[in-house]
């Protein structure tokens, strides 16, 4: 595996994340909601980067892009869903999958401080058996807890994962 850097979002990246996120939306919208077509418009996008910018320097979230060298090979982030939990999300881009750059973009996360969480969630679909490696690989504990949706005239089952952190 090549050793990826996780780096927190800046808004000079822009131009590479705006690139990244169109030549992926095909890929990503294949398991997860569209974020519709005016995100991909380069004013909406900058508008969309900005909110996450500011929630970073608030400290509501954390948004971090996976680098490979000089490439974006992905996005990490962490936001509140309650006082003390943080939620995890990534995505890799199409061609970079398989590689174990997520897994090791996880792993990174958990030694970067992150003030208010005492534990990270995630979730994976059922059917994601990836995602649940990448999951488990980084020392996250499936918990007994399924939920279900209906999309795109599917049922989708979703397992959650946690990570207690050591304050």
């Amino acid at each position: 595996m090549d050793r990826v850097n996780v780096k927190a979002l800046r808004l000079q990246d822009e131009a590479l994340l705006y690139a990244f996120e169109c030549a992926n939306r095909i890929h990503f919208e294949r398991s997860v909601p569209s974020r519709g077509d005016a995100y991909y418009e380069p004013e909406s996008f900058h508008q969309a980067l900005q909110q996450l910018l500011s929630e970073q320097t608030n400290g509501d979230g954390y948004y971090y892009l996976i680098w490979r060298d000089d490439t974006i090979v992905g996005r990490l982030n962490v936001h509140h869903i309650d006082a003390d939990t943080g939620e995890v999300g990534y995505r890799v881009g199409a061609e970079h999958g398989g590689h174990g750059y997520a897994k090791a973009a996880l792993r990174q996360l958990l030694t970067f401080e992150l003030p208010g969480f005492n534990r990270l969630r995630a979730e994976t679909t059922s059917d994601n058996v990836a995602s649940q490696h990448v999951l488990t690989g980084a020392g996250f504990i499936r918990d007994s807890e399924a939920r279900q949706m209906e999309w795109e005239g599917r049922t989708l089952t979703f397992y959650t994962y946690v990570y207690p952190l050591d304050r």
